[in-house]
C-alpha cells in the first residue's frame, strides 16, 4: 500500500504550521540572537550580511509589523525583542533547515556543523532570553 500525504495527518504527525516566512524567520533571528535589542536599520544590517545583500529598512517594516501582530516580536522605544510565541513559531522552521542540510542521512557529525554553521539545534528550546 502506498501512502499518501493525507494518511500521515490520520497518522497522528501533527500537519505544519507555516505561518513564518523565511525573511521574517530570519529577522527573528537576528532579533533573538542580538546582544540588545536591535532597531530596524541594524536588523536589516544583519541580515544584509547573511544573505550577502542590501535590505533597505522599508523592506523590513511590513514584515516586523506583521510579526508584531503575531506576537512573534515585541517593541520597546522603536527595538525589537524576541518573544516565545516567536521562539515557538521558529523553532521547528529551524529544526527543519538544520535536517534540510543534513538531507536526513543524519551521516554530518551534527556538533561540527552546527560550530561552523553557527547554529544551535537546541538554541531556541530555553526560556526567554535576558539581554
Amino acid at each position: 500500500m502506498t501512502a499518501a500525504a493525507n494518511d500521515l495527518r490520520s497518522a497522528g504527525t501533527p500537519a505544519c504550521d507555516w505561518t513564518m516566512t523565511v525573511f521574517e524567520l530570519a529577522i527573528f533571528m537576528s532579533v533573538f540572537r542580538a546582544r540588545h535589542p536591535p532597531g530596524v536599520e541594524e536588523i536589516c544590517q544583519v541580515i544584509g550580511t547573511w544573505f550577502e545583500c542590501v535590505v533597505h529598512p522599508p523592506v523590513a517594516s511590513a514584515p516586523i509589523e506583521n510579526m508584531l501582530a503575531n506576537r512573534w516580536v515585541s517593541e520597546d522605544s522603536r527595538c525589537f525583542l524576541a518573544t516565545e510565541e516567536g521562539r515557538r513559531a521558529a523553532r521547528p522552521l529551524m529544526n527543519g533547515i538544520i535536517r534540510m542540510l543534513d538531507q536526513g542521512t543524519r551521516l554530518i557529525d551534527v556538533a561540527l556543523m552546527m560550530s561552523v554553521l553557527r547554529l544551535s539545534k537546541g538554541e531556541l528550546d530555553n526560556g526567554v532570553r535576558n539581554h
